[in-house]
């Protein structure tokens, strides 16, 4: 009887996909500097990102009369005494207006006391979505957040993409 629940659970098949974090890292590198007027250099450490930023989007990846597959992307910083993390990434489905959608995304960043090493400066993401497409639906605009749970200074969320999509067109 195990052994037949197992293998129900198994087969079954979710719609979700997993949130894909990935650490942005720096590497150190000397730097030599002429200060002018005085014939003298001065070499000092910087750091240059080795990782490539994500920037924020969404964008499809594929779309027919019934679904929109898409992938939801971006980057937040976190470095110094204080560690940003992503928890999650929260769905709102949003109004419907005639053939108008809006679907919003929430990137929820959680602030917590710690050292981030010196070597990472920030995380990217990156999360793939499939979306049933309502009959009388034509346009769907899908809304990107950053919310940070956690700050008392900074309770909106700040809008960072906003694609619209068009299903006007047969494919």
């Amino acid at each position: 009887m195990i052994l037949t629940s197992f293998l129900a659970l198994s087969s079954c098949k979710t719609d979700a996909q997993k949130l894909k974090i990935s650490a942005i890292y720096t590497e150190p590198k000397k730097v030599t500097r002429e200060i002018p007027g005085t014939d003298s250099t001065h070499t000092f450490t910087t750091r240059t990102e080795v990782t490539e930023r994500l920037a924020p989007m969404i964008f499809m990846l594929s779309k027919n009369s019934e679904i929109l597959k898409f992938r939801i992307q971006g980057n937040i910083s976190s470095n110094g005494h204080s560690i940003h993390q992503i928890r999650k990434i929260r769905f709102e489905k949003g109004e419907q207006n005639g053939n108008y959608m809006t679907l919003r995304y929430y990137v929820e960043i959680k602030k917590k006391p710690g050292k981030e090493s010196a070597n990472v400066v920030g995380y990217n993401y990156t999360k793939d979505e499939t979306y049933k497409i309502p009959d009388d639906v034509k346009l769907i605009k899908i809304e990107l957040y950053e919310d940070r749970i956690n700050e008392i200074s900074n309770t909106n969320p700040k809008l960072i993409a906003e694609p619209i999509f068009n299903f006007f067109a047969k494919i």
